[in-house]
């Protein structure tokens, strides 16, 4: 089997991920370009403040992820989040980015990227920059996948480019799970994130949901229109709250056992806030999955539906970067505030890091990616 690109990657998890930007950011000929949301999610500045105390030159591009008949509740707190973000980066750029189109179909991802690909390729906007850190804590997947991405596709055979990072305050599942959305009718795919079958092929298709309360309706969708042949959720394990594995069996005990006819064997398990941990699992499957495939003669597809935890949706878009994997996911249409409201509290626990692609690691050849 060909050597996995984060095998021994580089991430740093809770209490460790401030102290190491403030070593890598410490140094004043670094300079940072931050991409982050600029949504209403408590989440958004809590990473951006910890750069900003480095001594890094920095600069900044925002992102607000517009949809219909937004609350004006959570309009005030994304302009609040908004103007935290450009106090803490001075030199910095807001991208409103609609969602949906006039038909309501998904083009958010398609618009970030044509924005984006202009500024820093087109343009020259990585002239200088040392390091890009993408924040993903208060992106949507149909906007943080493309991003990522994209900036995979520019950098990864750029010898001396820009390091490539990825955060998150993850939050944990008191936070991701407590804002409350209406999702759209049918599933969609981020940008670039299709996966690698040919047309025409009918694929023997693994879906590998990463389950989340109180996203079942969600999950209903994916599980009808992608018809896969076999389902193997992903459980949070280890996980801070020891009953999550039993929550979640509680919450999805009838898709489990009767729609989805998941046998205990195909269950899971990642640790709750390490990315790789994750990104380890779903590569292996996949390789030997298609291995066996492709000895029949038989196409197959490893479908990945990250809509719960954060940190476990940056294990499965490396996975998904490295293998060409199609990852499926239900827009959220609009939000409504939590019942209970914001925790607005960093929890530094839940902080994650991984390095993508930099300095850290041999530069790849073309061929082994």
């Amino acid at each position: 089997m060909k050597r996995m690109l984060w095998l021994d990657g580089v991430s740093h998890r809770g209490p460790e991920v401030e102290p190491f930007i403030h070593s890598l950011l410490g140094q004043p000929e670094r300079f940072v370009l931050y991409i982050a949301g600029a949504g209403f999610d408590p989440r958004a500045s809590h990473l951006a403040l910890i750069v900003r105390k480095t001594h890094a030159r920095r600069k900044g591009i925002f992102l607000r992820e517009n949809r219909p008949e937004p609350e004006q509740a959570l309009l005030d707190r994304a302009q609040a989040n908004e103007d935290s973000l450009r106090d803490a980066f001075p030199d910095s750029e807001v991208i409103s980015i609609e969602i949906f189109d006039e038909d309501y179909a998904v083009v958010g991802g398609h618009r970030i990227v044509t924005e984006l690909r202009r500024r820093l390729r087109d343009e020259n906007g990585l002239n200088g920059i040392t390091d890009v850190i993408v924040d993903m804590s208060a992106m949507s997947i149909g906007i943080s996948f493309p991003i990522v991405g994209l900036l995979f596709e520019l950098l990864r055979n750029c010898a001396g480019g820009p390091n490539l990072h990825v955060v998150a305050a993850a939050g944990g599942p008191e936070v991701e799970t407590a804002i409350v959305a209406e999702h759209a009718e049918n599933y969609q795919n981020p940008w670039g994130f299709k996966g690698a079958s040919s047309p025409g092929d009918t694929p023997v298709r693994l879906w590998i949901p990463q389950l989340a309360n109180p996203k079942k309706g969600a999950f209903g969708i994916l599980f009808e229109e992608l018809d896969p042949a076999e389902t193997c959720p992903v459980f949070p394990f280890p996980a801070r709250e020891p009953r999550s594995v039993e929550l979640l069996l509680d919450q999805f005990g009838d898709e489990l056992s009767r729609s989805w006819g998941v046998d205990p064997r195909q269950m899971l398990y990642a640790a709750e806030d390490d990315p790789l941990d994750l990104y380890r699992t779903l590569s292996r499957i996949h390789v030997s999955r298609k291995d066996v495939y492709d000895r029949l003669g038989q196409p197959s597809e490893t479908v990945l539906s990250p809509i719960g935890s954060k940190a476990l949706a940056i294990g499965a878009l490396l996975a998904a970067m490295e293998h060409a994997l199609p990852v499926a996911y239900v827009e959220a249409r609009r939000f409504e505030p939590p019942p209970a409201g914001f925790n607005e509290d960093a929890d530094p626990d839940r902080f994650v890091h991984v390095w993508v692609l930099g300095e850290v690691y041999p530069q790849p050849d073309a061929d082994s990616l």
